[in-house]
């Protein structure tokens, strides 16, 4: 994996990170959104919106990953992560784990000083788990979708 680089989603690589979401059989609908939070992050069009920022899993300069995060409409220690994809060839090689720990490294360097709350909505696994993200729940249980996704949630210090 040390040929694989983090690097912030430049506007030059707009149609490539959308093309590693389309590659990844991605739903219309939730392209709709991608494109609307990487637009928003990329060019500002959204006046007053909190915008979600997006990391790139890049070899020899080729997008084969990508991923957001953002501060949350929750609270001011909240953030989330979102919009996380890799490349099918490119899976369970520790591409996703690398965005993971590089959104949070951002995440730590954009609140400060202080501890702070990570969610994410996906589906329990190793990889959440080793990062110290543990499911939601609410009277004991936790809450599952029909898509067997969960909210999930760690909390660091910055």
């Amino acid at each position: 994996m040390s040929n694989v680089k983090i690097v912030d989603l430049t506007a030059t690589k707009y149609e490539e990170a959308l093309a590693v979401f389309r590659r990844s059989d991605w739903d219309e609908t939730s392209l709709m959104y991608v494109k609307a939070e990487m637009k928003a992050f990329l060019k500002g069009d959204i006046a007053g919106y909190v915008r979600a920022h997006f990391v790139a899993a890049t070899v020899d300069d080729n997008i084969i990953g990508v991923a957001a995060w953002a501060p949350s409409m929750c609270a001011f220690s909240v953030y989330e992560l979102s919009w996380a994809t890799v490349l099918p060839e490119w899976r369970h090689r520790g591409v996703n784990t690398l965005m993971l720990q590089e959104r949070i490294e951002k995440i730590k360097a954009h609140h400060g000083e202080g501890r702070f709350t990570v969610l994410v909505y996906t589906w329990v696994n190793p990889m959440y788990a080793r990062a110290g993200f543990v499911p939601v729940t609410a009277n004991g249980e936790r809450f599952v979708d029909n898509k067997g996704k969960c909210m999930m949630l760690a909390q660091f210090a910055g």
